[in-house]
């Protein structure tokens, strides 16, 4: 069976940024809150919509991985937030791209939308001998009204920016070892937009009243209204962050002490402390700084993380890398990377 992996990467940020500390007072931001999740400043994308972003990110990574867009098999890609409703992104990118030969697809899954591309675009190489390219890209655009980059969420702040990645079975990078996905949907109502949809059609009446946006906070504090609905969500999300990846290990026959490095989503500090300690590692072996210094971008977190640990010096040859990431609903997923430097140097 060919090896199958990671032969390039690629992420783009759009040119303006606004840096926390200068938007505390018009925000009502608390000093705790800034504290905790410890994001010092945020890329905003003002004249680029996420497929606009999406296009530039895939267009290094093909440059990168030394192929041409008509090498492309398949675009898997995924947003946080689509420029249109009930729209094909992945269409447009594709044209853009001019990867004519491909067959192109969204995959709807929130925040975690890379990671379940990557475990797609694994399965098809590994699976079906006619597939030798698979693009996945992702992107990331949080606008108000739809929704407030600073006080939507009460783990992170939000940040734009995208991030793609060529799998193949040549000249590959990053050797994928397995992929593992978990899903509990019993807080599936925790995050929404609470009209738009066929249950309730947005109107001239309901969007003036504010309806038509994502606030987490406002509808976490709707559905966990007391100690024990907290205390079984804490419970939940604590429990799969583990499990998730201790069942990809223990499939493969390694351990935790078998990992050299972490690459995590760009949620807070205080929710990236929580897992590293879960995970018993060390934070300067983890992505953790990239999260202080972009905010979450949804999607495109761990392709845009992997690829500027890359360009860091992070990762040494024969490393096992821990890509881990959540999405709302709840959904977990890991994959296991073996660094090959010495096949690409």
């Amino acid at each position: 069976m060919d090896i199958v992996g990671i032969s390039a990467t690629a992420r783009y940020l759009p040119k303006h940024c606004i840096l926390t500390k200068d938007i505390i007072e018009e925000e009502g931001l608390t000093p705790k809150e800034v504290e905790s999740i410890a994001t010092n400043r945020v890329f905003v994308a003002k004249d680029e919509e996420p497929t606009d972003m999406a296009i530039k990110a895939a267009n290094t990574a093909i440059e990168r991985a030394n192929i041409s867009p008509e090498d492309i098999d398949i675009l898997v890609y995924s947003s946080s937030f689509n420029d249109y409703l009930r729209w094909s992104d992945a269409a447009r990118v594709q044209y853009e791209i001019g990867a004519e030969n491909c067959y192109a697809f969204t995959i709807e899954q929130s925040c975690n939308g890379s990671m379940a591309s990557i475990d797609y675009a694994f399965s098809r190489l590994k699976t079906d001998y006619d597939i030798n390219n698979v693009l996945v890209v992702s992107s990331g655009k949080f606008e108000q009204p739809l929704i407030n980059r600073w006080k939507a969420a009460s783990a992170n702040y939000y940040g734009d920016g995208a991030s793609a990645a060529i799998l193949s079975k040549r000249n590959v990078k990053f050797n994928i070892l397995g992929c593992n996905s978990i899903a509990d949907g019993s807080f599936n109502h925790l995050w929404k937009i609470p009209i738009g949809g066929i249950a309730e059609p947005a109107t001239e009446e309901n969007v003036l009243a504010g309806k038509f946006k994502m606030d987490c906070k406002k509808t976490a504090a709707e559905y966990l209204s007391d100690d024990i609905k907290r205390e079984q969500l804490y419970s939940t999300l604590v429990n799969n962050n583990k499990k998730v990846m201790l069942d990809l290990l223990n499939r493969l026959d390694y351990s935790m002490e078998d990992i050299d490095k972490v690459v995590l989503y760009n949620v807070g500090k205080h929710v990236l402390d929580k897992i590293i300690q879960i995970i018993g590692i060390d934070e300067d072996r983890t992505s953790t700084y990239i999260s202080y210094e972009h905010g979450h971008m949804g999607t495109p977190d761990i392709l845009f993380n992997l690829d500027k640990m890359l360009e860091d010096g992070k990762f040494e040859d024969n490393d096992k890398i821990m890509l881990f990431s959540a999405g709302a609903g709840f959904t977990w997923s890991s994959t296991l990377l073996e660094y090959r430097r010495g096949d690409n140097a």
